[in-house]
């Protein structure tokens, strides 16, 4: 059980689950009882808390994130450095990351995974704005959140750019399979193009479905991120537009000068692609190969020049032999003959094919031109059975759907009309399918992000909104308006109600711990809450004690929750022995260990390193006969608790004679 659940940082963050573990932090859900809001809290493990080197880049990234202010970015709330282990608190982004996305999907739609890209860069561009290169992009730090927007995380190793010229000589940094070739060697130019080449290797694993480049060992995928080509998009999946495919190697061009210069150029580059699909860049005619040889081109480039050699001294040799220039000559002879052989048979071949293409077209007789008709709009059908097209011989080219024509309508031509075209030419025709539509799928209780996505591939216009809901759990999906099993058109819109929850008011859940069962039943009604599960655990605190609760306080729960409670049952006491159990509870808002002693008349008989975030009661029994005895309880050698017990009566009391418990320190 991880210790740091169930405790409250800084007086207003409670620890509430672990929900991802990082390479040198662990990351929790948490909720700001201030502010009342979930927050992610990112706290460094206990093996790298006193380690400078890590330290420092754990302070970098609290650097670089409060100096970004943007949609697509998370959000930084606080830093706490006070305690053992540092903290950052930023904004809890409830959804999924885009590897996981990935990894449901298997393949992306070009669509979604542009859209997805667009924002990517946008925050990109705006860090690099403000000189800090994230040096560590990855699907792993991008969160797909559930109405398909991004947003960036773990800007840990992000640093502040001084300039393009910077270089580093400390080794690379972060997934392997993203990093770019300089990175990967360690040794090169590390700037905003760096970034630019993580975005391209993700935007091919979505469009794809797998990465670039694969290997046996990390060193092995470095190596080909060095010096390896990818292959080509398309030749994984055929239905990637060309242009995407352009954008996507320009971005991973080896070469840092052949590849996008900033964050706002490729943007640019997508955004002429959702609105033209069709667009030519042209990349593919540039060299965007590699900038450097390997060491095998290398070997195989000095065994090619070697041969050259070689080559070229046989042949001074043979040179100088009398003998072998009468054989060259006689050679040179039998050459001649053979190619004057050749011509006269291509010549002999040319005038055959001309006088048949003549005979066949009768060039020298006139073909009367028309005016080619529009065909657009019109059923194929009728167009190719109509005796006024006689003129013409038709070709049928392609069949799609065109949510603009109805089924068996042509929607383009080629010639165009109004061109004048020779009797009997041929046009070609592409033809409507008609309006494309799809059945609406059952999503009710699915993700919400995923089910947005899955409707975008489907062509569909998602809208999403917000509702109450008792049955579903919040962020999935209540209902979809139309309803499963509807026949809709493509480019319809699809609203989409994700729950909320109950929507019912939310209350601090009250504090109860060390109260009898009775006292915390009054507590927890007065809150508008109610007592769950009772469990009773064998204790030598007095009998009904509330040992623990769940939720703990102070957690948010709607109206009406129930509280489960953990509860004393008395350990049976011997027959004439006689004791006194003096519940003292320790301060809510210590987080580290303190030092815990008792003494009973001046005299010490318990002495202990105590969590009050992990244990809040402790339990002191003191054994006696008869006559009074002073208890007291010292924190850190500060006194905080005192108490006079009572032997006399038939069954032995305490009452408090100091209390310190109020705003105490340590």
């Amino acid at each position: 059980m991880d210790k740091i659940l169930g405790k409250t940082l800084a007086g207003r963050y409670l620890v509430e689950e672990l929900i991802g573990v990082g390479g040198m932090a662990n990351v929790y859900k948490g909720f700001d009882t201030k502010a009342q809001r979930p927050v992610a809290i990112k706290m460094l493990r206990d093996e790298y808390a006193k380690n400078e080197d890590f330290l420092r880049r754990f302070r970098n990234e609290t650097r670089a994130i409060d100096t970004l202010n943007h949609p697509n970015i998370v959000k930084i709330y606080d830093v706490i450095l006070g305690g053992p282990n540092p903290t950052i608190v930023m904004e809890y982004v409830d959804g999924i990351t885009l590897k996981e996305y990935i990894e449901k999907k298997k393949v992306v739609s070009f669509k979604v995974a542009t859209a997805l890209t667009i924002q990517l860069l946008m925050a990109l561009q705006h860090a690099h704005d403000n000189g800090i290169v994230h040096r560590d992009v990855k699907p792993q730090n991008i969160m797909v959140l559930t109405d398909g927007s991004i947003k960036v995380m773990d800007f840990g190793i992000a640093r502040f750019a001084m300039s393009r010229s910077r270089t580093i000589t400390n080794k690379a940094i972060g997934s392997v399979h993203y990093i770019s070739p300089e990175q990967a060697r360690g040794d090169g130019v590390i700037d905003q193009r760096s970034d630019l080449y993580s975005v391209g290797v993700i935007l091919f694993e979505m469009i794809t479905g797998q990465l670039p480049f694969e290997g046996d060992s990390p060193i092995t995928v470095a190596l080909k991120q060095i010096e390896a080509s990818p292959v080509k998009p398309r030749q994984l999946n055929p239905a990637i537009p060309q242009a995407l495919e352009d954008i996507t190697l320009r971005a991973m061009a080896k070469n840092v000068d052949k590849r996008y210069q900033s964050a706002g150029e490729m943007l640019q580059d997508l955004r002429s692609f959702t609105q033209n699909p069709g667009i030519v860049f042209g990349y593919g005619e540039m060299d965007l190969d590699l900038d450097k040889k390997s060491e095998a081109q290398k070997f195989m480039d000095r065994e090619e020049a070697s041969a050259v050699t070689d080559q070229k001294t046989k042949k001074t040799k043979k040179g100088s032999d009398p003998a072998a220039r009468r054989r060259k000559k006689k050679k040179k002879a039998s050459f001649l003959s053979i190619l004057f052989g050749i011509t006269c048979a291509f010549v002999v071949g040319t005038l055959i094919f001309v006088g048949v293409m003549v005979y066949n077209n009768n060039p020298f007789v006139q073909v009367p031109e028309v005016e080619c008709p529009d065909l657009v709009g019109k059923q194929y059908d009728e167009v190719i059975k109509d005796k006024a097209y006689s003129d013409f011989e038709f070709v049928l080219e392609e069949q799609d759907f065109r949510n603009n024509f109805e089924q068996g309508e042509i929607y383009e031509q080629y010639p165009t009309s109004g061109k004048n075209v020779k009797v009997g030419s041929t046009i070609r025709l592409k033809v409507s399918n008609g309006q494309q539509t799809v059945a609406m799928p059952d999503f009710t209780g699915q993700e919400g992000t995923l089910v947005m996505a899955k409707l975008q591939e489907m062509g569909l216009v998602a809208e999403e909104t917000q509702i109450n809901s008792e049955d579903v759990p919040e962020g999935s999906v209540v209902s979809t308006e139309p309803g499963p099993n509807v026949t809709v058109e493509v480019g319809s819109s699809v609203m989409v109600y994700v729950s909320r929850g109950s929507g019912k008011e939310k209350v601090q859940v009250p504090d109860v711990v060390g109260q009898d069962l009775e006292t915390a039943r009054e507590i927890i009604k007065n809150a508008g809450l109610e007592v769950g599960t009772i469990i009773r655990k064998a204790s030598d605190m007095a009998e009904g004690v509330v040992l623990g609760q769940d939720p703990n306080y102070p957690a948010p729960l709607a109206v009406g929750s129930k509280v489960n409670l953990t509860v004393s049952s008395e350990l049976p006491v011997s027959e004439g022995e006689k004791s006194v159990s003096i519940i003292c509870m320790l301060p809510l808002d210590i987080e580290q260990s303190v030092h815990l002693t008792v003494d009973q008349d001046g005299v010490e008989f318990l002495n202990q390193m105590v969590s009050p975030a992990e244990a809040r009661v402790v339990n002191i029994t003191v054994p006696g006969d008869s006559g009074q005895t002073t208890i007291t309880v010292k924190i850190n050698d500060k006194v905080y608790h005192s108490y006079r017990v009572d032997f006399d009566p038939e069954k032995p009391t305490y009452e408090d004679l100091e209390d310190n418990s109020e705003g105490f320190q340590p």
